[in-house]
């Protein structure tokens, strides 16, 4: 369907996943609202303010209108913290659009919801944890938030955070109520981890057991793990299947918190002289990349990441091999 490809391609260009989608039902004007403006900036339905205190970054991506390929004014913004890499928030107005044309049948998921002085019912999604609600403001005319997560409960508790705050941007909307700022209550860097370094996990006689793994690692700072740092060995087979080798220190990244890793249960735990890691074939739906973590303290871990391109019997193989090598060497 055409609003489904230009969404998507719009959510792209802001964010690492996620997007909005259309939904069923019909739409009839709603007595006593007024009249939609015709120019419409999605992004203006919601003022500098509330995205700060709703918790997420600006400016928002605006998308314009597209009437041959069904795409309303929409903007799009991704959560601010590292709690959700994945989260999007997608905002949008169609204020010359006909509705049933635009929803292609898609099937309502909840009862109509009273909120900021409108009615607004969930709808299907293409995507599973999706959760999108619309209103009708007139003829032709309807309005949309929805937020994707990687949780379909947590993206509708976060919608119907924002659908007050965007109700009063609308003809006929309440006042918007008083916003609770989101705060990410990321831990402080500490333990053991801190001032480790993860390049001294390996020692040369054990990186030399590593089959097509090179001898020399290096460390840097992680640019999307806050505070975190890891080594990486490279792969020495060309263009054969070795992925290169990583080890990961999070001075403040809780154990189920690593991308990947969070809300998934571990396939197997593997004990290494006491210390239980967690093994993840697959990590966050990469086939050819296993993942181990190990909890540290209640909010530091470590993770190491490698894999095999080619055979999904040897993806995990390395990353085996590795833990009897990298535990006794691990900082504490």
């Amino acid at each position: 369907m055409k609003w489904q490809v230009a969404v998507a391609l719009a959510a792209v260009t802001v964010v690492t996943a996620g997007c909005t989608v259309a939904v069923g039902g019909s739409a009839s004007p709603v007595p006593g609202q007024g009249p939609v403006v015709k120019a419409v900036d999605a992004c203006k339905l919601l003022d500098e303010s509330q995205v700060d205190a709703l918790g997420y970054q600006q400016p928002g991506k605006s998308v314009a209108e597209d009437k041959d390929r069904l795409q309303p004014p929409t903007c799009f913004w991704s959560l601010k913290d590292e709690d959700d890499l994945s989260a999007v928030l997608s905002v949008g107005l169609a204020s010359d659009m006909d509705f049933n044309e635009y929803i292609a049948g898609a099937v309502p998921k909840s009862s109509p919801q009273e909120i900021g002085g409108f009615s607004w019912t969930q709808y299907g999604s293409i995507l599973p944890d999706d959760c999108t609600l619309y209103t009708s403001l007139g003829d032709k005319s309807f309005a949309f938030v929805g937020v994707s997560t990687s949780d379909l409960e947590k993206s509708c508790e976060l919608v119907k955070q924002v659908i007050p705050q965007v109700a009063a941007h609308l003809p006929g909307g309440q006042d918007a109520p008083p916003i609770t700022p989101r705060t990410s209550a990321k831990p402080e860097p500490g333990g053991p981890l801190l001032s480790a370094d993860p390049c001294a996990t390996l020692k040369p006689d054990q990186v030399a057991q590593l089959k097509n793994i090179s001898p020399q690692g290096e460390k840097t700072n992680s640019t999307v793990i806050p505070n975190s740092t890891y080594c990486l060995w490279d792969d020495t087979d060309g263009d054969e299947g070795q992925k290169a080798f990583e080890v990961w220190f999070g001075p403040s990244t809780p154990v189920a918190d690593w991308p990947g890793a969070k809300g998934v249960n571990p396939t197997e735990t593997i004990d290494v002289g006491g210390k239980k890691w967690g093994l993840y074939p697959n990590m966050g739906g990469l086939r050819a990349t296993c993942g181990a973590t190990l909890a540290v303290t209640e909010t530091s871990s470590i993770q190491v990441v490698s894999g095999f391109i080619g055979d999904d019997t040897k993806t995990c193989d390395i990353v085996k091999q590795a833990l009897p090598l990298v535990t006794p060497n691990l900082p504490g």
